[in-house]
């Protein structure tokens, strides 16, 4: 028996150029609105799975460690991931995994919390915390292009406390739910893939971070490999061809899910 729940997590604004790279205004503008400064609201929406015998956690988003550094992206309505977590009806301490896509400030951040003493832990003590090798290499010795979007904060008190369980392939949590690995947006991101009944729950996170970016060429200037991006975003796709498939956006406003 598995169960899923959507969790929003907060907004920011993303320069609407930055987060359709090559698309000229003109087109991404009637997909995906902007204000006058040309900034686009960005919502943080993690997926909660539950199992007979596992609580899986799939982002974190922002959290609230970086506020003053991150001053840029107007980071607003907030939420406590751990109180949302406890509204579905579990404590902290009850999350069996949590699987990190990538490590961008707005997908792990949450993560880790201050305690009472100012330190920094991880927000869920008992879980092990998924990540894949490849995106770990490239945090810890980042190219400069992306260097500004890791924080040492989100991740160094899980890999300290010995939760962090690093893949370097194609990695089933369970029978149901399978970890698959692209690049092109960052280097070993995450796709989650969840078995629920006849039906398949895929989080793409940053792969396709909204409905606007559902065709191969519609890229972000954050891709720090765009051909590589465009690539890997056919083959998640042609993956998803026979199967019957709902696809969770992290990035989406306006437009949590979608059939494909």
């Amino acid at each position: 028996m598995a169960n899923f729940h959507i969790i929003e997590t907060g907004y920011f604004f993303a320069d609407g150029g930055a987060m359709f790279g090559p698309i000229p205004k003109k087109y991404w503008q009637k997909r995906y609105p902007c204000n006058h400064n040309n900034m686009c609201l960005m919502t943080m929406r993690c997926l909660f799975i539950e199992t007979d015998d596992r609580k899986i956690l799939v982002d974190c988003g922002a959290g609230d460690k970086q506020l003053d550094k991150l001053k840029y992206y107007q980071p607003h309505n907030l939420k406590n991931l751990v109180t949302e977590i406890e509204n579905i009806g579990y404590m902290a301490d009850e999350v069996t995994d949590v699987v990190l896509t990538h490590l961008h400030f707005d997908h792990c951040g949450g993560g880790t919390v201050f305690n009472d003493k100012g330190e920094v832990v991880p927000t869920f003590p008992k879980a092990t915390y998924w990540l894949s090798q490849a995106q770990w290499k490239n945090y810890r010795n980042p190219v400069m292009y992306e260097k500004s979007s890791f924080f040492t904060e989100n991740i160094e008190p899980v890999y300290e406390t010995g939760q962090l369980r690093l893949i370097d392939s194609d990695t089933n949590i369970c029978e149901n739910i399978s970890l698959k690995l692209y690049d092109g947006h960052t280097p070993g991101q995450i796709a989650v893939f969840f078995d629920n009944d006849s039906k398949k729950i895929v989080f793409p996170a940053d792969i396709v971070p909204t409905s606007a970016h559902l065709p191969y060429g519609w890229l972000s200037a954050y891709d720090n490999n765009a051909a590589l991006a465009m690539e890997e975003k056919k083959r998640f796709f042609d993956e998803l061809k026979t199967e019957n498939a709902m696809l969770i956006f992290f990035h989406d406003t306006y437009t949590k899910t979608m059939k494909i």
